[in-house]
């Protein structure tokens, strides 16, 4: 079931984190019928298509590789978050040198040239990379909007260790959507040994559809509305210059924030211990304006990125399991 390299879309999703967020699913080799002849080998099509896509699996490879370095490089960006950004070029890379070289093979060669079995781990291998690629995107996105919902908190919320969990829940999922292909959950194959289809079977179809996909894309669009009404929210109170944080003795300090980032407190009702509390109430909502204004910017920058996913693979996963059914 070479549910995902699917020529252009794929090098598109393949340059993605991005993505490199570098997904897409198998095939080349829905383009063949069931005739054991081969048809000679076109120079004229196939020099310009491999030139092409080899190009676009470079770029795929070499940009995985440069993110993976700068954090592994970098102990400053070592940090939970960029371990989601680290799986997602994990799962691209992968991709780009397992699965796509031979997608680009089966491309321009216009029929499959490997034995059978290959074509069976090479399908559920593709399935593999592109759900773990897809679901780290779903996690960047809830990791996002915990880190503008609650920027103070976030460091207790996201640690190292339950980053390091969701990483391999990630993986495990993948697996458990990818796996059923080889135990034999996909329709009859084919006795041409030139041809690899895509799985059809209806029902893996829709499971796998909606667990690598419209699950997924479900979570990610309800995260970023909600990063979207939190960031909404916050702003307007900035650019009304006023912030309100309450303090542990549950007295309500007002804060005025000035063009030049120095807050000062208003009048209003003293706290019970003294000035102390209202101190420390005004330098955790400044580090909390500062905290979340990055977490705004890295919001928006990871959006961009959720759009191309959609954009790569909504017609995908639209026209499979419509397709599987009509079949």
């Amino acid at each position: 079931m070479s549910l995902w390299t699917n020529g252009s879309s794929e090098d598109l999703y393949a340059g993605t984190h991005a993505p490199l967020t570098g997904s897409n699913r198998s095939d080349g080799s829905h383009h063949h019928d069931n005739d054991t002849d081969t048809a000679p080998l076109d120079l004229s099509r196939a020099v310009p298509v491999g030139m092409v896509l080899a190009s676009f699996i470079m770029f795929a490879i070499v940009g995985n590789i440069l993110v993976i370095l700068s954090v592994v490089c970098n102990r400053h960006l070592r940090i939970p978050t960029n371990y989601f950004i680290i799986n997602l070029a994990i799962a691209d890379l992968l991709l780009g040198t397992i699965v796509l070289p031979v997608s680009a093979t089966l491309e321009v060669l216009d029929h499959w040239v490997f034995c059978r079995i290959f074509c069976d781990i090479w399908a559920a291998v593709d399935v593999l990379c592109c759900t773990a690629s897809i679901m780290s995107l779903c996690v960047i996105s809830i990791d996002r909007y915990i880190g503008v919902r609650y920027p103070l908190q976030y460091p207790t919320i996201v640690t190292e260790k339950r980053a390091l969990l969701a990483m391999l829940g990630i993986w495990i999922l993948a697996i458990v959507i990818s796996i059923g292909p080889l135990l034999g959950w996909k329709q009859p194959p084919s006795q041409d040994d030139t041809v690899c289809l895509i799985t059809e079977e209806p029902f893996y179809a829709l499971f796998s559809s909606l667990g690598s996909f419209y699950i997924p894309l479900a979570v990610i669009l309800f995260m970023y509305w909600r990063v979207y009404v939190v960031a909404k929210r916050t702003t307007k109170n900035l650019e009304a210059g006023v912030m309100r944080e309450r303090l542990q003795d549950s007295n309500e300090l007002t804060m005025r924030i000035h063009r030049r980032n120095q807050p000062v407190q208003e009048p209003g009702p003293a706290p019970k211990a003294g000035g102390g509390g209202a101190s420390a109430a005004r330098s955790a909502l400044t580090l909390k304006l500062l905290k979340f204004s990055r977490e705004k910017k890295a919001a928006k920058t990871l959006g961009v990125v959720v759009g191309m996913f959609i954009l790569c693979w909504l017609p995908f996963f639209l026209a499979l399991p419509i397709g599987s059914m009509l079949n």
